[in-house]
């Protein structure tokens, strides 16, 4: 990090700053990645879940899917023949593996104004927390919020990582040239490969609903919300274990609740963010959050999505999780830039087993 002069000088300190950035950069590495999945509501909730999950590299990312049931399993007394006819009912949905990058650059100029290792060192803390909190800003929008277009889909050209609203369409049955196929088949014609979907301000179910409830009071929230989730747990795989919704739904629904039935997950509550209970599902709030309803960014009616992280995930490459490399000098410039990387996508391997509510009145009072 720093050698000293010849016997010719009485005293030389040479700092080779690259070395040094680098170093403690790398070594800063997995307290970044903790302050980044920290700083927002729904990256911390996936990852107090198991929504978050490592995987090696590939191509692309491959969910294996059962989508019939083994129909040779029947009941037999004694030497009756058992079944062997040959199953099939698999397949698989493949997932793009999406790049997000960030960069920390100091000039020479600021080198040379912060000459001394522990004031460069205090440069590259406050430079490194902003490159944090500009990702997880950038990577908590695309999941959550994406961009609007013909639908909720990936920015960007679709690079971005997949948001919720591009999984939880408001008509199940649509695929929308803008968003595509989701895992590559096609919602409309294959009926086992669709969520829930309800809408919470009519008597009259939209195009692929499950069911519809006209919602404005604090019982019918109560009653649509545990709807929701009670269908997304119907058949195998149990119910889902987190629930993402806007603010005012939130706390729309928490007023609903008597306050000796406010139950909040301690981990969560420990990070710094509020949940509640609906039954046996965590519900937070992030604000990126959409108006499903609208197609809109600009909140009029509440969403509610229903996850269940056993079928939801979070894939990140396993070399690729927010690392950093090295300091360079780009050849035509005074500066010193390190890049701070991240490969992986949203992926659901069951989409029967996720649901959304939209719709939701944003003025219930009682």
């Amino acid at each position: 990090m720093a050698t000293i002069g010849s016997s010719n000088a009485p005293s030389q300190n040479t700092i080779n700053y690259d070395a040094l950035l680098t170093t403690t950069l790398d070594n800063y590495r997995a307290q970044m990645i903790d302050n980044i999945y920290k700083d927002s509501a729904f990256l911390s909730a996936m990852r107090t879940f198991g929504g978050i999950q490592e995987t090696n590299g590939g191509e692309r990312i491959r969910e294996a899917l059962m989508f019939e049931t083994n129909s040779s399993v029947k009941s037999y007394s004694g030497y009756e023949l058992i079944d062997t006819t040959p199953q099939d009912g698999m397949t698989s949905a493949f997932y793009e593996f999406r790049e997000l990058a960030g960069t920390i650059s100091i000039s020479r100029r600021e080198q040379r104004q912060n000459s001394d290792e522990f004031a460069i060192m205090n440069l590259l803390e406050a430079k490194t927390r902003q490159a944090e909190m500009s990702l997880r800003e950038a990577a908590n929008t695309q999941l959550v919020q994406g961009t609007v277009n013909g639908g909720f889909v990936p920015g960007n050209n679709a690079k971005d990582m997949n948001p919720l609203g591009w999984f939880l369409r408001k008509d199940n049955t649509a695929n929308p040239a803008a968003g595509g196929n989701v895992g590559n088949i096609d919602a409309s014609t294959q009926s086992w490969w669709r969520h829930k979907t309800a809408v919470a301000d009519s008597a009259s179910t939209d195009t692929g609903n499950s069911f519809a409830l006209n919602v404005t009071t604090f019982a019918g929230l109560k009653v649509a919300m545990r709807r929701m989730r009670n269908t997304c747990g119907l058949g195998s795989g149990g119910f889902p274990n987190l629930i993402v919704a806007d603010q005012i739904t939130y706390e729309t629904y928490e007023n609903a609740l008597d306050s000796q039935i406010r139950f909040q997950n301690t981990a969560l509550g420990d990070l710094g963010f509020d949940s509640i209970k609906v039954a046996g599902s965590e519900m937070i709030f992030d604000e990126n959050v959409v108006d499903l309803d609208s197609g809109t960014t600009a909140i009029t009616k509440g969403t509610a999505f229903f996850l269940n992280t056993n079928f939801y995930k979070l894939y990140i490459d396993t070399e690729t999780n927010f690392v950093t490399t090295p300091f360079i000098t780009p050849e035509n410039q005074t500066a010193m830039v390190a890049k701070v990387l991240l490969m992986g996508n949203t992926c659901s391997s069951n989409l029967r087993k996720l649901g959304v509510l939209y719709g939701i009145s944003q003025t219930i009072v009682s």
